[in-house]
C-alpha cells in the first residue's frame, strides 16, 4: 500500500519542505558481522573462496548462502541467469537464509563470489501481458488523466477567482498535475483563511472541496479537513465519529490491497485493486496504480547486474524496466522511493581464481600500511554544452583537489585519447575514459590499487579469455577494486569521480560504503568488484574530512544522534 498512497493535494507543502531539509545520514564503517556471503553450489571453487574470506576477515560462522545456478560450460563459471531463476530461486533462497538465521536486520552488505553470475538477462512478456500493458496505458491516457485534468483545471480556476494574479503552471503528466493541484489548493486555502467568516467563504470552500474529494477520495478528505487549521475554515467540520469511521475504512482498504498485492498477480487481481482504489482513494490513487501496474508489465531494458538487483532484495515488487534510484546515494538524502531496506552488494571475482583470492590477501595487507602511489586521472577536455562535459568536470574537480592537497603525486591528462599504453608507473588510483571495450593498460599498478574506466559494456564478461573490457584488463593487471557495467549503463549511472575517490581517500569508509553512497542507480548495470571492507587509506589518509567539499562532507560527519533501529522490513 505504501506505493499507492492517497494524496491530499492541499497540505503537501510543509511535507515537501521538510524532505528538502533532510541531510544524508553519515555512513558508519561496515563491520564483518554485517556481511553475508553468496556462493554458487554448482561452482565449488566459489565456496572455498568465501570460506577463505570469512576466515581472513573474521566473518561470523554460518554466513555463507548457497544458490544453485548450473554452468553451461564446465570450464567457466556461469555469467548470466534467467529472470525466472533470479526471482524464483535466488531471491527466495537468500531471503529465507537471512530470516531463518535472524539476520534480516543485521546484514547490511551481501558479497557475491566467483561462480555467481554477473547478470540477469532481459525479461519477456506473454502476449496476454503485452495486451494488458497496452490497455493500462490507454486507460490512463483516455479515461483517468482527462478526469484529473478537469478537476485540476477547476481548482486552478477557483484559485484565480480568489487571486487574479494566479497563473496555472504547465504540464500534464500525473506528477505535474499533482504539483499544479497542490499549488492551486494551497493558494486557495490561504486566501480563504484571510476571508471573513460567512456565506461567501463557505460557498468558495464547498466549490474547492468537490474536486479535491474526487481526486483524493472522500475518506482522505474527511480526515484532512478535521485538522485544526482546516477545521477552522468550515461551518461544520467533520465530527470525531466521522473521522474515526473514515480512518477505519481506510485501514480496512489497506489490508485488502496488501492482501491482493502480496499474492500472485494477474489481470483480474490488478483490476480489483484499481476498483478498490477508485471507490475509496480517488482518481489520483487510480492514476498512480495504473502507472505502477503498467511499469510492472514493462520489460524495456530489464536486464541487470545480479549484484545491483540484489541490493533491492527486500523490495517485494518494483518495476524491472530500466533502473531504480538508489536510496543509499548521498544526493538523494533518503528521499528516493524505498519500499524496504536497501543492501550494499560487492563482488569478489576476477578472471582467475588466484586473482580473486589475491584481492582478499592484498587488500588486507595494504590496509596495514596504507595504499602508496600516484593518482592517474584521464579526462577528455569536454567543456561547455558538450553532453559529456558534466562527467568530465568530475574528473577535473578530482584532479584539482588532489593537486591542492599535495599529499600524493598526480598525473592528469585533459585531452583525448586515453593515456598511452604502459606510460605510467606507481599507480594507486586511476579513473579515466573513453576507450570502449578496448583495454589500454595505462601502466604499472601498485598492489591494492583502486581503478575504474568510464565506458559502456566493460563487464560484459569476466572469465572469457577473449574479453577486452576494462574490468577484466584492470583485474588482470593487479587492481584490487574496480567497477563496470554488464551492458549499456548510460553515463549518469557511474559514480561521479570526485565523489567516489574523495570519500575513498579519507579512509573513513569501506569500499562498499564508498560505492553505494556514490552510485546513483540500483536494479541496473553497474557492479563493484573488491573486498567490501577494504579501506586502503585507513592508516594513512590523503584527505581530511574538511578537504571534502560540502555537502558531500555530510556523509562523513556523524549525526548528533545515531538511529537506534534499522528500517522496518516489508
Amino acid at each position: 500500500m505504501n506505493r499507492f498512497r492517497a494524496h491530499w493535494i492541499g497540505v503537501g507543502l510543509m511535507v515537501a519542505l521538510s524532505a528538502l531539509l533532510v541531510s544524508p545520514r553519515a555512513a558508519l564503517a561496515l563491520e564483518p558481522d554485517e556481511l553475508a556471503l553468496i556462493v554458487n553450489r554448482d561452482v565449488p571453487e566459489g565456496r572455498k573462496l568465501a570460506e577463505f574470506y570469512a576466515q581472513q576477515r573474521h566473518v561470523p560462522d554460518g554466513r555463507i548462502i548457497e544458490i544453485s545456478v548450473p554452468a553451461a560450460n564446465a570450464s567457466e563459471p556461469p555469467e548470466q541467469m534467467t529472470p525466472q531463476m533470479y526471482d524464483g530461486q535466488v531471491v527466495p533462497t537468500v531471503r529465507k537464509f537471512l530470516l531463518d538465521h535472524h539476520l534480516e536486520r543485521k546484514v547490511k552488505c551481501l558479497v557475491t563470489f566467483w561462480g555467481v553470475p554477473l547478470r540477469v538477462i532481459a525479461r519477456d512478456l506473454s502476449n496476454e501481458d503485452r495486451s494488458e500493458h497496452a490497455r493500462l496505458e490507454t486507460q490512463l491516457d483516455r479515461d483517468v488523466r482527462p478526469k484529473i485534468q478537469q478537476d485540476i483545471t477547476t481548482l486552478e480556476g477557483l484559485a484565480r477567482a480568489l487571486d487574479p494574479t494566479f497563473k496555472p503552471a504547465p504540464g500534464d503528466s500525473i506528477q505535474q498535475l499533482i504539483a499544479r493541484g497542490t499549488r492551486a489548493m494551497n493558494l486557495a486555502l490561504q486566501k480563504l483563511e484571510a476571508m471573513p467568516e460567512g456565506q461567501q467563504r463557505d460557498l468558495a470552500l464547498d466549490q474547492l472541496l468537490a474536486p479535491a474529494g474526487r481526486l483524493t477520495g472522500a475518506d482522505s478528505l474527511t480526515i484532512q479537513m478535521s485538522r485544526p487549521g482546516l477545521a477552522r475554515l468550515q461551518a461544520k467540520p467533520p465530527t470525531t465519529q466521522a473521522v474515526a469511521q473514515a480512518e477505519a475504512r481506510l485501514v480496512e482498504l489497506r489490508k485488502q490491497l496488501a492482501t491482493l498485492q502480496s499474492g500472485p498477480q494477474n489481470e483480474q487481481i490488478r483490476t480489483r485493486m484499481r476498483e478498490h482504489a477508485r471507490s475509496e482513494l480517488g482518481e489520483l490513487a487510480v492514476a498512480e496504480m495504473l502507472q505502477f501496474q503498467a511499469a510492472m508489465l514493462d520489460v524495456t531494458q530489464s536486464d541487470a547486474a545480479v549484484d545491483s538487483e540484489l541490493a533491492l532484495l527486500w523490495w517485494d515488487q518494483y518495476p524491472k524496466a530500466k533502473w531504480q534510484l538508489n536510496p543509499l546515494y548521498w544526493r538523494y538524502g533518503g528521499r528516493a522511493w524505498s519500499p524496504g531496506p536497501v543492501l550494499m552488494v560487492t563482488r569478489i571475482d576476477a578472471p582467475t581464481e588466484d586473482l580473486a583470492k589475491n584481492i582478499i590477501s592484498i587488500s588486507m595487507l595494504v590496509e596495514k600500511t596504507g595504499l602508496k602511489g600516484q593518482a592517474a586521472i584521464d579526462a577528455r577536455g569536454r567543456t561547455g554544452s558538450d553532453p559529456y562535459a558534466g562527467y568530465d568536470r568530475t574528473l577535473v574537480n578530482l584532479a584539482k583537489v588532489i593537486r591542492q592537497n599535495g599529499k600524493i603525486q598526480l598525473t592528469f591528462d585533459d585531452a583525448e585519447p586515453v593515456f598511452p599504453a604502459h606510460s605510467l608507473k606507481n599507480i594507486a588510483i586511476y579513473c579515466g575514459w573513453y576507450s570502449l571495450r578496448n583495454y589500454i593498460p595505462p601502466g604499472q599498478f601498485n598492489p591494492g590499487a583502486v581503478a575504474y574506466h568510464v565506458a559502456s559494456f566493460e563487464l560484459m564478461s569476466l572469465h572469457n579469455p577473449g574479453e577486452k573490457g576494462w574490468v577484466r584488463g584492470l583485474l588482470n593487471d593487479g587492481v584490487a577494486a574496480t567497477l563496470g557495467a554488464v551492458n549499456e549503463p548510460y553515463l549518469q549511472s557511474f559514480p561521479p569521480a570526485d565523489e567516489f575517490f574523495s570519500l575513498l581517500l579519507t579512509g573513513k569508509l569501506t569500499l562498499a560504503e564508498v560505492y553505494w553512497r556514490t552510485c546513483p542507480w540500483a536494479s541496473w548495470m553497474q557492479t563493484c568488484i573488491g573486498d567490501p571492507l577494504y579501506r586502503p587509506y585507513f592508516h594513512d589518509p590523503v584527505f581530511r574530512v574538511e578537504d571534502v567539499s560540502m555537502p558531500l562532507r555530510l556523509v562523513l560527519e556523524p549525526p548528533a544522534t545515531q538511529p537506534t533501529t534499522r528500517p522496518v522490513l516489508p
